[in-house]
């Protein structure tokens, strides 16, 4: 008896931490439509490999902060593993874990590595984006 109600206990509780999670926005995952570029919003498009840890944990990082920086910077994920993604991913030449930040009108502006400190990409993604939104 005893182990039954731990069992549904421990049940119920994992339950409720998944949708803690999932309402909080951290299970969110990023996009990967590319056709959002050039929409008059400027975009972040990150280089990924489902396979690689360097993606992996740029794509954990950036999700982190999305939330923050949702209403002026789109977010969307190059999978390098799909036709479409690859195709994005060799025309700019980005490997796996880069990211490029395109103006509002889908023009480059820069390429960027994803810094490991959340300060340090929230630092970075203030600079580009003051560039940006001063060019409008």
């Amino acid at each position: 008896m005893f182990k039954s109600i731990a069992v549904t206990t421990g049940i119920l509780i994992a339950l409720v931490a998944f949708g803690y999670f999932l309402v909080s926005g951290i299970g969110k995952s990023i996009s990967s439509d590319l056709s959002v570029i050039g929409k008059g919003k400027p975009v972040l498009v990150l280089a990924y490999e489902n396979y690689s840890l360097n993606g992996g944990e740029a794509l954990n990082r950036l999700s982190k902060i999305r939330s923050d920086y949702d209403s002026r910077l789109d977010f969307v994920v190059a999978d390098m593993g799909t036709p479409e993604g690859h195709m994005f991913t060799s025309r700019y030449k980005l490997f796996d874990g880069q990211a490029l930040l395109l103006k509002q009108d889908g023009r480059p502006l820069s390429v960027i590595g994803i810094p490991s400190e959340e300060k340090e990409l929230r630092r970075l993604l203030e600079t580009k984006l003051v560039v940006l939104e001063g060019n409008k």
